[in-house]
């Protein structure tokens, strides 16, 4: 739907208050109550153009820097801290922190973007993985469920989904980059879909009961702009 010369997908759910959300990829998506005149929903966005030119604009700066060569002196992320990139030529690839801020990748000279780009997500995907297997069985453990498997794989708007018929989660890859708080945070959000699948007020119990912090962790990882602090699954 336009509204005030913004593309904005309206989606109608069982929530009390409309959510707002710009996403990296430069989208808008409204979640509104099913019951609310669409009258309200133009108001509330236009009262927010200024919000959403400043995401739109923050996300598109953020595209242009995020066009990685995976170069000597390129900045990446780890576990919530900065790392500056070393690319050194080498016959065996690999990637590994040296010293205390120093991210080394070790790739033939002749290695594409494409391949640099893979290799460094496989150390993002094995650093992740053992965060996963550390947090997650304790959660569990104290939430009182439990899930059959996980995968990792790149997501563009989620930081995690859950299957709640199958019981599996996905996990954003890009949770490696986060601090250990958000990724635990992203685990018990996903593992309490397993007890309650909607983002109802009995959920938002739960969240509050698991993780007490969770709006902190919630707004650390997502710029969202909405009423009353509602989750995105």
């Amino acid at each position: 739907m336009l509204i005030n010369n913004y593309n904005i997908e309206i989606n109608k759910k069982d929530v009390k208050n409309i959510n707002l959300k710009v996403y990296p990829d430069l989208s808008i998506k409204a979640s509104v109550p099913k019951n609310m005149n669409i009258s309200k929903v133009k108001t509330m966005v236009i009262s927010k153009n200024e919000w959403i030119k400043n995401q739109l604009r923050k996300y598109e700066e953020q595209n242009r820097i995020s066009k990685r060569k995976y170069v000597s002196g390129e900045d990446h992320y780890l576990n919530g801290k900065r790392y500056i990139l070393r690319v050194y030529d080498s016959n065996t690839p690999s990637v590994k922190i040296e010293k205390n801020n120093i991210l080394a990748m070790y790739v033939r000279k002749s290695s594409s973007i494409k391949n640099k780009e893979k290799l460094l997500n496989e150390f993002y995907k094995d650093n992740l993985k053992v965060k996963i297997d550390k947090f997650m069985p304790k959660i569990e453990e104290k939430i009182g469920v439990k899930s059959n498997s996980y995968f990792i794989r790149k997501m563009k708007n989620k930081w995690g989904s859950c299957n709640t018929d199958k019981k599996n989660i996905v996990f954003n890859l890009d949770l490696a980059k986060k601090k250990d708080v958000e990724i635990k945070y992203v685990i018990t959000h996903e593992l309490i879909h397993l007890i309650e699948r909607k983002h109802n007020d009995n959920f938002r119990l739960l969240v509050n009961k698991y993780c007490p912090k969770w709006e902190q962790y919630h707004d650390s990882l997502n710029e969202v702009l909405n009423d009353n602090k509602m989750f995105e699954n």
